[in-house]
């Protein structure tokens, strides 16, 4: 089967909720997503490539639910169009959005009702519709890790197609919390250095009463990594760390049987390890 970018699903923890909200999708030739080496994302089966080939992604933000608090983990790439050009590569990639405000108005669930935003890291399918002059949640607080911050603050880092735009940075900044390793910025929800895919990136680890489940970010991209770790990310800053990282998480989820969380994984962003390898977790 093809793969297609993943629905509105809700998954229930137990008197907290995390709902997938779709905003757009990304593609991208597999030879360039995984320049050292990508045949290992067909290996265990997973429907990971449209109908041409091209590594599909979906981009979305998680909205998670406990009692009258609405948090957003990242919010998606907003109501636009990047072109993922690379020099040498047979088929040129793209991501797009515009669908998050949307979906989540049909959730019941409107922009001034968020009150808080984690940000696992902050490249522009993350954070693209943090706001445009006003801010879109204008009443949240940013999380955000602070290396991630200076990291992406610094001017040789800045302007980049990938990054934050300077009025995000902007908006974030007058609200910006820091997070760090073991913080909890929302009750039931623990902040987990993952650092590797950029400098101050962050995973949640979210505790209900009948289950948890640990959000991913980009430390995970494709759900092939969470079986083949040691595959290659083009993107990553620090290519080494990041696949200790997703050691740690594979390692993590399957001893604690956390239900993971991949917001860019195609067809299902809840996933399960099962003893056929990675498949989707029941929701209801």
């Amino acid at each position: 089967m093809s793969a297609v970018p993943a629905d509105t699903t809700a998954l229930d923890l137990g008197e907290i909720t995390l709902t997938f909200v779709p905003d757009g999708e990304l593609r991208a030739d597999p030879a360039v997503a995984y320049p050292a080496g990508h045949e290992d994302i067909f290996t265990d089966g997973l429907d990971v490539v449209d109908e041409d080939g091209m590594l599909l992604l979906s981009i979305g933000a998680i909205l998670v639910t406990a009692g009258t608090s609405r948090v957003l983990v990242d919010v998606g790439i907003g109501d636009r169009r990047i072109p993922l050009i690379r020099p040498g590569a047979s088929r040129d990639g793209y991501m797009g959005g515009g669908a998050l405000l949307r979906n989540l108005s049909a959730l019941g669930v409107e922009p001034e009702q968020i009150d808080t935003i984690l940000l696992t890291h902050l490249h522009a399918d993350h954070v693209g519709w943090i706001g445009d002059g006003d801010a879109t949640f204008p009443n949240a607080e940013y999380w955000v890790g602070e290396g991630e911050w200076q990291y992406w603050i610094r001017p040789e880092n800045s302007g980049g197609p990938v990054g934050p735009r300077p009025n995000e940075l902007e908006i974030i900044g007058s609200r910006r919390r820091r997070l760090v390793d073991g913080a909890e910025p929302v009750d039931g929800i623990t902040a987990v250095d993952t650092a590797g895919h950029t400098p101050g990136h962050f995973g949640f680890a979210v505790r209900g009463t009948n289950a948890c489940a640990f959000v991913v970010g980009d430390a995970l991209h494709c759900p092939a990594e969470a079986l083949r770790p040691d595959l290659a990310w083009v993107g990553d800053v620090d290519g080494g760390a990041a696949i200790r990282t997703r050691r740690n998480i594979a390692a993590h989820v399957r001893d604690t049987g956390a239900v993971l969380v991949g917001p860019h994984f195609p067809n299902a962003v809840f996933m399960e390890y099962s003893s056929s390898g990675l498949i989707p977790f029941a929701t209801t």
